[in-house]
């Protein structure tokens, strides 16, 4: 069979860029959890992403579970998110205790706008429980028990820099464990999309390629 480098070159690239651009599809929307990693209760369904507070040790809050999965504590969340610790605390007093997030990062240009529309609603009557946007690391408070906001809420942010961008959506109980919070994100979008930073088997299948150029070219000079 007479393969040329040149059609094994395209080939490869063709595979990468397919892959990739199938990600950024993906990633760019809040109807499903494609391109997100999740900690804690979190689910997609009705085209957004809801995060809520619930754990499942039988009491009342989990009747409030969405996803099966209990919320997390609040040190693998500061992780997830990519904060530094107590910085999702609202005070001295208000400090976080559990809860979820969601992850993802992409490559974006200095100048796009990140948009998305948001709801908060909380069982809590005590304590100020915490729903939040990061942004490569700094955060914007959405909501909290004192200021819920109205029912449905849009929030949009220029993005400063080119580059790659981490974003994290997460809600968490403060001072105490009981009274869930939940968090409800849809319709996200970055100046129309974003696109995907490639995933290992994007890397691995262009790598394939390039090793198939490479091994016809040895046997081309060893004759």
């Amino acid at each position: 069979m007479n393969i040329s480098l040149k059609s094994l070159w395209a080939a490869a690239v063709l595979s990468g860029l397919t892959l990739a651009c199938g990600g950024a599809a993906a990633q760019a929307s809040t109807t499903s959890l494609a391109g997100w990693s999740t900690f804690g209760d979190v689910i997609s369904q009705s085209d957004a992403i809801t995060l809520t507070t619930a754990y499942l040790d039988g009491g009342v809050d989990q009747a409030s579970n969405v996803s099966g999965q209990s919320a997390i504590d609040i040190v693998r969340i500061e992780t997830a998110a990519g904060v530094a610790p107590y910085a999702l605390d609202l005070s001295l007093i208000e400090v976080g205790t559990e809860g979820s997030v969601v992850s993802q990062s992409f490559a974006a240009t200095a100048g796009q706008t990140l948009r998305f529309d948001w709801s908060f609603t909380s069982l809590d009557s005590f304590a100020l429980d915490h729903a939040f946007v990061v942004l490569d690391g700094a955060v914007f408070t959405l909501a909290t028990t004192a200021m819920p906001g109205a029912f449905s809420q849009s929030f949009s942010r220029v993005i400063a820099s080119s580059g790659l961008v981490k974003l994290s959506f997460g809600v968490i109980d403060t001072r105490d464990v009981d009274g869930v919070s939940s968090l409800k994100i849809s319709r996200l979008s970055v100046d129309g999309g974003v696109t995907a930073v490639p995933e290992p088997a994007t890397w691995g299948l262009l790598a394939v390629g390039l090793g198939m150029v490479a091994l016809v070219r040895q046997r081309r000079a060893a004759r």
